[in-house]
């Protein structure tokens, strides 16, 4: 009993030395593992201007209802199952799952635990985009700012949160919003 008492400041001692740019949300501890640890990353300063630079977009010809439409279309086209879309405040929420490993793999990973301590690997995969439209400074002009954030939990259950910075990914998004707007069928 006097082990475990000696153990507690150890455990809440290792639970402080996150790295400076991760929030610890939920802390499943370190010594006496009790539970998952969930870890929202912050972004650096490159990946925060690589951000600022990708979020936004620019529709023309279009009204913020026909974006919105267009929007759903975009997301389903890019394999979001879940979307919602609120036309008062021209927000879309969309999220989508994804397995990063083979069924089989996760079998045998199952199997081998169950014998030996293995340490967690990433296993699945969630991306959430927040996407809010709204009227330009023209007619029938849309503004779009997206926020898009991936979360991958690994096979202990603990997760981290990061903010996606890739250009690539927003301009793939605005490019399907833009391909699905111009192809309302």
């Amino acid at each position: 009993m006097k082990r475990i008492f000696c153990l507690l400041p150890l455990t809440f001692c290792l639970a402080a030395w996150a790295a400076d740019n991760e929030q610890m949300q939920g802390q499943g501890g370190r010594v006496l593992r009790y539970s998952a640890t969930q870890v929202r990353v912050a972004p650096t300063s490159e990946e925060m201007r690589d951000y600022l630079q990708a979020r936004d977009a620019r529709l023309e010809g279009a009204s913020v209802a026909a974006a919105l439409q267009a929007g759903r279309k975009a997301f389903e086209r890019l394999g979001y199952k879940r979307v919602d879309a609120d036309a008062d405040y021209g927000v879309i929420r969309a999220e989508k799952d994804e397995t990063l490993i083979s069924e089989a793999r996760q079998v045998l990973r199952w199997l081998l635990k169950l014998k030996f301590p293995l340490p967690g690997k990433p296993d699945h995969q969630t991306t959430e985009v927040l996407l809010t439209l709204k009227p330009g400074s023209q007619p029938r002009q849309v503004l779009l700012r997206a926020n898009i954030r991936q979360t991958v939990w690994d096979s202990n259950g603990n997760s981290r949160t990061l903010l996606c910075s890739d250009q690539a990914v927003y301009r793939q998004l605005f490019d399907q919003l833009s391909y699905a707007l111009a192809r309302p069928n």
